[in-house]
């Protein structure tokens, strides 16, 4: 009998999975083709050419396939499932003792499966992918101006603030040794009012500080403002690149790691966003999310056994992982705008709805 599980167990795991990389593809086309004809209304702009439009969207496949997995995974395990439920192979595999409630263990375990590598890609892929591909995309159509357009990038450090414009493309802020042009450093006394103002043609940044060229400093106090020409100077600064590069990043594209180097070089100096918060939590629970998703669509693959209809029922179970997926980015957006705790709405929603399929699936006939 053990024998015989271990065999349906990897029979359903192969179903299931089938249905996922089916599902995964059906997604990532759709996605890819709207994006394309987005992109394609940028052509023509700057530099950005078909041929640019192509690099772009072959950039952001990894960060598509891990933002929309919780909804392709309970469309693939409708396909899965549904398909042995159709050819009434679930009834035989429930006759041989696979209770309701070990059938969705099994479906756990294959999620669990799958969320090892996406996770994975999650954070050690899709994270750079995506900072590129809006780096390559930006530096085309401003041609080199680079991320922030005009603006450049911005970052403040207790009471300084820095403000400067990458040469080159805003993807290797990351590296240590960059140049930057049109550098303004503002120096800001306890009451937050401008004391100094350094405007530099070019910084760069070497050996964990940066070098400053062709200076001028103004400096306002109680006599005036006296403004001086400096050809050099080192200014030594917590400001590094790579922190650079992730303040010019929306936080949900970031990985956790760099949400923690954020959050640890805003430590005790001053607030971080809430924003980060709840990205940094998002991931967390990311696995928690595709799990919840995932399993409310098993209440509509049992109900199959009972009464026809297929189409009827993938439908509806597909309209509620969409439904699912779109309240927990609600819920996250409010927590942004209301400051609410990144537990609460990244945590809790999904935790809740998971315990109350669970309950729901130990109510019915096994």
């Amino acid at each position: 009998m053990i024998a015989m599980f271990t065999v349906l167990n990897r029979y359903i795991i192969k179903s299931i999975s089938a249905g996922l990389v089916l599902s995964v593809s059906m997604f990532l086309t759709l996605t890819i083709l709207l994006d394309f004809i987005k992109q394609v209304s940028w052509i023509g702009t700057g530099d950005f050419t078909l041929g640019s439009a192509i690099f772009y969207i072959i950039l952001t496949i990894p960060s598509l396939i891990f933002d929309y997995f919780p909804v392709s995974g309970v469309v693939g395990l409708m396909l899965g499932l549904g398909a042995l439920a159709a050819n009434s192979e679930l009834l035989v595999i429930q006759s041989y003792g696979i209770s309701r409630i070990k059938l969705t263990r099994v479906v756990a375990l294959t999620f669990i499966v799958w969320l090892v590598p996406l996770m994975l890609m999650g954070e050690y892929i899709a994270p750079p992918a995506k900072l590129m591909a809006e780096s390559y995309r930006s530096t085309k159509i401003s041609k080199d101006v680079g991320l922030g357009l005009n603006s450049g990038v911005w970052l403040r450090d207790g009471n300084v603030i820095f403000n400067a414009t990458p040469i080159g493309n805003v993807y290797d802020i990351k590296s240590n040794d960059i140049e930057m042009s049109n550098v303004t450093v503002y120096e800001l006394d306890d009451r937050l009012q401008v004391i100094k103002v350094s405007k530099a043609q070019k910084a760069k940044h070497t050996d964990g500080s940066w070098e400053l060229f062709g200076l001028e400093v103004t400096d306002f106090n109680e006599f005036g403002v006296k403004t001086h020409f400096i050809e050099k100077q080192i200014w030594p600064s917590r400001i590094k690149p790579e922190i650079l590069s992730i303040t010019n990043s929306r936080p949900k594209y970031l990985s956790i790691r760099d949400i923690l180097k954020y959050k640890k070089f805003k430590n005790n100096n001053e607030h971080v966003p809430a924003k980060y918060g709840i990205a940094l939590w998002s991931k967390i629970a990311f696995p928690l999310l595709v799990l919840t998703i995932a399993l409310s669509g098993l209440p509509f693959v049992f109900g199959l056994l009972r009464s026809g209809g297929f189409g009827q029922r993938l439908l509806i179970g597909i309209m509620l992982g969409v439904v699912l997926y779109l309240m927990n980015r609600m819920f996250l957006n409010v927590g942004e705008v209301f400051h609410i705790h990144p537990v609460v709405v990244s945590v809790l929603p999904p935790a809740v709805i998971l315990t109350f399929i669970l309950a729901l699936l130990k109510r019915q006939k096994k």
